[in-house]
């Protein structure tokens, strides 16, 4: 190594030392500047939204070591607000930064001290759209199978839903049509858990999940012959009925099966129905007790004939 080169190398070195030094020295005092702050807006309403490709700044006097200055300039500090706190509606949305004096201290404070904001409102650009609730319709086929039946209709949890967007798609919309495969029952409680965001994309869903919920039970039937009663017979007029029962056919669950008796159902014929001395007249069955899911009976007409 030629001695020209180690004095260079020399030189250089001190000079870089000393500029480390100049920097370090000068960076490390406290300093006042006006610097750009970054706004992240949170707790936005879902039926606004702010417009694609705007961003908001704040002009904040901020007091701090020159490191932290230096690395301000050139990387803006970022705070969050909340939307619904600090911007107002008039005719248009507006934001007024000295409102906010009290979140930007909590927010920067480790770093730097406070001294200016801008006084001028800000206001805010966005997109509104509609929102409002509306129920869900399944469009879901249900498949029971091993003598499973339903105990009570499936039904949704929750029943239904916030939407928000379009004017034009929203507007007229007035029940969420929910659509899945198809579902095949083998137990008494089956819940699907459904993403709504999937089925509509291009509208925002709250929630956007729900559950459908299916409850079954293993099923059985049963029949009586249960004995027809005239009701609204009035003056006692003398009837034979023919035939004076009909076979009910009932389902109820596996496990209740021996609890139903005959008792639980009523059938009668309305003798108001009648239109002259020998009539047919449909017979109706009641239903007494809550165990029983669904009933068939026959005959469906039964022959009145009034006694003379």
């Amino acid at each position: 190594m030629s001695l020209e080169y180690r004095k260079w190398l020399t030189f250089s070195t001190f000079v870089l030392i000393a500029g480390l030094l100049w920097f370090f020295f000068k960076y490390k005092e406290v300093y006042t500047q006006h610097v750009a702050v970054d706004v992240l807006w949170v707790n936005v309403p879902s039926n606004v939204k702010i417009k694609d490709g705007l961003s908001y700044q704040l002009d904040v006097e901020l007091t701090g070591n020159g490191f932290n200055l230096l690395k301000a300039s050139y990387v803006a500090p970022i705070v969050e607000l909340d939307f619904q706190k600090y911007v107002y509606k008039n005719g248009d949305y507006f934001f007024d930064p000295k409102s906010v004096m009290g979140s930007l201290k909590t927010q920067l404070s480790n770093n730097y001290k406070i001294g200016y904001v801008s006084e001028e409102l800000i206001i805010i650009k966005v997109d509104e759209f509609i929102s409002k609730k509306v129920g869900l319709k399944s469009k879901i086929k249900t498949v029971y199978e091993d003598n499973y039946l339903p105990v009570v209709s499936p039904y949704f949890i929750p029943d239904s839903v916030v939407i928000t967007g379009n004017d034009l798609l929203i507007k007229d919309l007035d029940m969420l049509e929910v659509s899945h495969i198809d579902v095949a029952i083998k137990d008494t409680l089956v819940i699907k858990h459904i993403d709504l965001v999937e089925l509509y994309p291009d509208i925002k869903v709250e929630p956007s999940n729900v559950d459908y919920v299916i409850k079954s039970a293993v099923m059985t039937e049963g029949a009586f012959m249960v004995p027809v009663d005239v009701i609204n017979n009035k003056d006692n007029v003398a009837v034979k009925i023919i035939p004076s029962e009909v076979e009910v056919v009932f389902n109820c669950k596996l496990q209740e099966y021996e609890m139903i008796d005959v008792s639980d159902f009523k059938a009668i014929v309305d003798y108001n129905d009648l239109s002259e001395d020998y009539n047919l007249i449909t017979t109706d069955v009641k239903i007494l007790s809550d165990k029983v899911s669904s009933i068939r009976f026959s005959p469906q007409q039964i022959q009145i004939l009034v006694m003379r």
